[in-house]
């Protein structure tokens, strides 16, 4: 399942908000090593939560990450629940 890690909770809040970013902006950002952001990136795009392009610029390959509409779509979904549960609390 895509929502019982944290790290992928948080990959896709990222991504909701920026739409795209680069391989290292989200190691940066989530304080991962390669290994680890990439065993996670790999889970959402085998999903079609997102899409991973390699890029040559400026001589260097550049790894982007971009949300898919699906992705984006089931993240709503997922804050849309967690907002509901809150509410129910009271």
């Amino acid at each position: 399942m895509i929502f019982n890690s944290e790290v992928r909770i948080k990959i896709l809040a990222l991504l909701y908000g920026l739409e795209f970013c680069e391989f290292k902006y989200l190691m940066e950002k989530l304080n991962l090593t390669p290994g680890n952001l990439e065993h996670h990136l790999k889970i959402l795009e085998r999903e079609g939560f997102i899409e991973v392009k390699k890029t040559i610029f400026k001589g260097k390959v550049r790894t982007i990450i971009k949300i898919t509409e699906k992705g984006r779509e089931e993240f709503k979904k997922f804050l849309e629940n967690v907002l509901n549960l809150m509410s129910k609390k009271d």
